[in-house]
């Protein structure tokens, strides 16, 4: 295989007026001037490029040296305009192309990563009672980073370049965020198991201050051992006289008044559907009364309501090691709970929302009748450790409209 030549000074003179050769028929091509036969020289060409092969590459070159070679990603472009001495000729096989050299396509990859990547944080524990369903003391965030990954890039750029495109897209990989035990106890793994999430965009102010507020001080951080039962009640504690605001809740059914820490229940909400994902054991759960607005994304007819003294949503650690959770606002107002712990092989699938408006005859067997108009029904499957499948039908019954669904047949499993 012969060897790349640079473009550059009067081999770049020489390349373009040949390419421009077929535009004035009395053209006779000059001779190499001893600069340009000094670099195939150098590459060990043996003899210049024929028209025919120069021709295709024009277009590319007169690009790549005005607009520039263009990197999109994410949606943003990055432009990187090249000149003479960036650019390379190479000969493979009986094919003429046109390549970077590298320390320009390092110099893309490395200007790119500099804007585009972002370091994924860590969750940090330093001290936990593994004795008993407690808050952990810890510091950080969990969050994943991402990153350019310059091989599968460069990959994308060569392979533009040889179809004679100026533009390709750069590739990004997940760093994920981790759970760091530094309390000196064998908490088991501690890797991702489940989250759930909700949207509280449109909620008063004092709504999302109680929502962030029990995110942050109530339940991020709890460390439940294996059999261990947790109590969203007690974990939200005093909500009369523990710096609350007044928001509404639901009471008797039907009424809304204002009332301290009204809103929690979009943490309830979310954390009842990271459990249904991690196919824990639920041992004390209700729905709300009233269909409420904010629970429509991420899992529409998934919520939980609790008051203290009257309701509250509980359920059992049934993995076979310590589960901790980590709650905490992400993205625009969205609340997320993920659970960390043991894998030990389940799944789950949630199939739905199905309502009035798109029920089916599988449907209404699994909930024993017909959908009403304030009514939510959900498939959801558990895949065991040892190959069982279990089966249930999960029904919101509101006592007022919900909002339907439409189409015929539900597309898949919830994801987020």
């Amino acid at each position: 295989m012969k060897k790349p030549i640079l473009l550059g000074g009067a081999s770049l003179l020489f390349f373009l007026l040949t390419l421009n050769k077929g535009m004035e028929p009395s053209y006779s091509p000059p001779q190499l001037d001893t600069a340009y036969a000094s670099v195939l020289s150098l590459n060990n060409v043996e003899a210049p490029f024929t028209d025919e092969e120069l021709q295709p590459l024009k277009p590319l070159m007169e690009t790549l040296l005005t607009e520039g070679f263009k990197i999109e990603v994410e949606g943003v472009t990055y432009s990187f305009p090249a000149q003479e001495k960036d650019l390379v000729l190479e000969k493979v096989g009986e094919k003429l192309r046109l390549n970077f050299t590298p320390e320009f396509l390092n110099y893309m990859l490395t200007t790119v990563s500099t804007s585009v990547n972002v370091a994924a944080e860590n969750f940090t524990l330093l001290e936990a009672d593994p004795s008993k369903t407690s808050r952990v003391t810890f510091e950080g965030k969990i969050a994943d980073g991402k990153e350019l990954t310059p091989d599968l890039t460069e990959e994308m750029i060569l392979a533009a370049l040889e179809k004679k495109e100026s533009t390709a897209r750069g590739l990004i990989r997940i760093v994920e965020g981790r759970i760091i035990n530094k309390t000196g106890v064998d908490l088991g793994p501690l890797e991702f198991l489940a989250e759930g999430k909700t949207s509280f965009w449109g909620s008063s102010p004092e709504r999302e201050f109680n929502i962030r507020k029990a995110v942050n001080e109530r339940f991020n951080g709890i460390l439940i051992p294996p059999g261990g039962e947790f109590s969203y009640v007690e974990f939200l504690g005093e909500i009369e006289y523990a710096g609350w605001k007044k928001a509404y809740a639901i009471f008797k059914g039907t009424q809304l008044e204002p009332t301290p820490a009204g809103g929690v229940c979009q943490v309830s909400t979310t954390m009842y559907r990271a459990v249904l994902n991690a196919a824990l054991e639920v041992t004390d759960h209700r729905s709300h009364s009233l269909y409420v607005i904010y629970y429509q994304h991420f899992g529409d007819g998934l919520d939980a309501t609790v008051f203290p003294g009257e309701q509250d949503f509980k359920f059992v650690n049934n993995t076979p090691n310590y589960l901790l959770m980590v709650a905490q606002e992400e993205g625009y107002k969205e609340a997320v709970i993920r659970f960390y712990g043991e894998d030990d092989g389940r799944s789950t699938e949630l199939w739905g929302p199905y309502t009035a408006s798109n029920q089916t005859d599988e449907v209404e067997a699994g909930v024993g009748a017909f959908l009403g108009i304030g009514q939510i029904a959900w498939k959801y499957i558990i895949t065991h450790p040892d190959g069982t499948v279990e089966t249930e039908w999960l029904l919101s019954d509101y006592m007022n409209p919900a909002q339907q669904h439409r189409g015929e047949t539900v597309d898949g499993p919830l994801e987020y």
